[in-house]
């Protein structure tokens, strides 16, 4: 078979909203992969988002959307129905991408996990920096030894998201604030660097009604390093990072989360400079590991393990725990 005759991969969207719209845009800059199915709870919704993709089927429930014939599942609903509808849709058989955050609490990240691992189904929380080039690159850096030993890794992530702006973020029930949104991405990258800290000192500032606006935490490592890490929705911040070690840091630009420019500065001053020349938003490169995880017969990628989605879940769950942001049903 041709380059030109492999079957396309086949994506259901579960979900119509702006993360949704945002994924199957940037699946355009992928020739072999197709929106071939919408589900939303209205089929009005469902047909006004399948409008973009010719040739795609729209269906107003979810049910519908997981017994398709679709060669993959993306789950784009609010994060409280992240573990419900990536059973809904394992229950049916097909291998699941699920946005960040996985779900919104370890337990339930298990339960999906165990359910994936137990109908031997492909599955990937789809936080998309971890797929990034130039998270690559800086991995790559780190691993050849640039930095020395790295004892520093500071992370901040603000974004102004007023209640008229992302109502959602201001919902209990439907999993809101800083830390499961914007705070996931600090978490993420000082968890690639330094892995799972020995301690966790933070302070959170909480909404009238009981989600945190900001988070501030400092993770404790057992060879003395620290990832100071930030996230806020009260105002726009700098949202960049910088990893330090004993011969040179590397500072990411913002958004340090998403395709950027970067740059190596050595104890002596010597800088070398990373541009980014990444076109497109960058969501597709989750897409195009899921895809090959499918393809291959895997299920879980060693980009992004199931045990690393676990236990970013429990440091955030330990956060949340002591400052008394808790969710309904939990």
């Amino acid at each position: 078979m041709s380059n030109s005759e492999v079957k396309k991969f086949s994506w259901g969207i579960l979900g119509t909203g702006g993360i949704a719209q945002a994924f199957a845009a940037d699946l355009s800059h992928l020739p072999d992969h197709a929106i071939a199915a919408v589900g939303s709870r209205t089929l009005s919704a469902a047909q006004a988002f399948s409008e973009s993709y010719p040739g795609s089927v729209a269906y107003g429930s979810y049910q519908e959307l997981v017994e398709s014939d679709v060669d993959a599942i993306y789950i784009a609903t609010p994060h409280t129905f992240h573990a419900e509808h990536a059973l809904l849709a394992l229950n049916a058989g097909k291998p699941v991408l699920c946005e960040k955050p996985f779900t919104i609490n370890a337990g339930q990240a298990r339960s999906v996990v165990d359910l994936a691992r137990s109908k031997n189904l492909p599955l990937l929380e789809a936080i998309w920096t971890r797929f990034l080039p130039h998270i690559h690159l800086m991995q790559h850096i780190i691993e050849r030894g640039d930095l020395g030993e790295i004892l520093t890794v500071s992370a901040d992530h603000g974004q102004y998201l007023p209640r008229e702006k992302a109502a959602r973020l201001w919902e209990p029930a439907l999993g809101g604030g800083a830390l499961l949104d914007l705070g996931i991405y600090s978490i993420t990258l000082a968890h690639l660097v330094l892995g799972a800290p020995e301690k966790i000192i933070s302070d959170v500032t909480k909404t009238d009604e009981g989600v945190d606006l900001q988070t501030s935490m400092i993770f404790h490592y057992q060879n003395g390093a620290q990832a100071i890490l930030t996230c806020t929705m009260a105002n726009r911040t700098a949202i960049t990072a910088t990893i330090a070690g004993s011969k040179a840091r590397l500072e990411l630009d913002a958004s340090f989360y998403a395709p950027t420019s970067m740059r190596l500065i050595t104890r002596d001053g010597d800088v070398t400079e990373y541009p980014n020349t990444y076109i497109g938003h960058g969501l597709r490169e989750e897409a195009v590991e899921f895809a090959r995880m499918v393809r291959a017969g895997e299920i879980e990628s060693p980009l992004m393990p199931h045990s690393r989605s676990i236990e970013i879940m429990e440091l955030m769950d330990s956060v949340r725990r002591e400052h008394g942001v808790i969710y309904p049903g939990e």
